[in-house]
């Protein structure tokens, strides 16, 4: 509710507008003592009043939606970077390490020399051409493997609901495209009773499942830090020093 002393000064500053302009007409019939003169251009200048509205409303409206978008893509952004510290990270260093394919993500090591050209470039090819992916697993290590996996989505699952339930990524399809292809992977692993009894066959299955999320997280993590180098410099030493695709990495400062 507006307090009358909200309601006061705008009262008076209308009349007082109100009256300097009714001045401004009386004037101007005094001089040219021609009243019809004045009531004429009057009524033009009210004529484009309707019209000057419309432009400026839809001038505002097209300003305010570009604000508001802007604001929604940087709170997904924000996002990403709570997603990739929870469990992106970690689910490409396992998936990454049993990749047989390293050459498209070999380049990875090498981000402290990156600028916004390679980020842009690097989009674009992964655009084009999702990160490759094959593994090939026998025995223990397929079981192993697939149950490193399955806790990592699993016990997030919660977490990536909440993220689904957000509304703003409607505005990012490949982010929300990712949370999906994790759900679908959460929910094929949960429904096998166990993992370490996997025929050929399933497990191609599954690994197709694991290279869609793989596609998709490399593509996620490449934006993300680009986001980082791009607006927030100071923030992309702790993601270059904790790489999942460097073996060597070292979250700890040592040059």
């Amino acid at each position: 509710m507006i307090s009358d002393n909200g309601w006061s000064w705008k009262v008076k500053f209308a009349v007082v507008m109100l009256i300097i302009a009714v001045l401004f007409f009386a004037s101007r019939i005094v001089v040219s003592g021609d009243p019809e003169e004045v009531i004429s251009y009057l009524w033009k200048q009210i004529g484009f009043i309707p019209i000057n509205i419309i432009i400026v409303a839809f001038l505002i409206d097209s300003i305010m939606s570009k604000k508001e978008h802007e604001a929604i893509l940087e709170k997904i952004d924000m996002i990403m970077g709570t997603f990739f510290t929870k469990m992106g990270n970690d689910l490409i260093y396992i998936i990454s390490q049993k990749n047989e394919y390293k050459h498209d993500t070999k380049d990875f090591e090498s981000l402290r020399d990156w600028d916004d050209k390679d980020y842009k470039h690097k989009l674009k090819e992964l655009k084009k051409h999702s990160a490759e992916f094959k593994i090939s697993l026998k025995g223990e290590e397929r079981a192993e493997f697939l149950n490193e996996v399955y806790d990592i989505v699993h016990k997030n699952q919660d977490f990536l609901i909440n993220l689904i339930d957000n509304p703003n990524l409607l505005e990012k399809d490949e982010f929300s495209g990712l949370l999906l292809a994790l759900l679908h992977l959460d929910e094929e692993l949960s429904r096998r009773k166990d993992l370490s009894n996997i025929c050929d066959t399933d497990f191609n299955h599954l690994m197709g499942d694991i290279g869609r999320v793989y596609g998709h997280l490399v593509y996620e993590w490449v934006y993300y830090l680009r986001y980082l180098n791009k607006f927030y410099p100071y923030m992309i030493s702790l993601a270059i020093r904790t790489n999942p695709f460097d073996c060597k990495a070292e979250v700890c400062v040592l040059e």
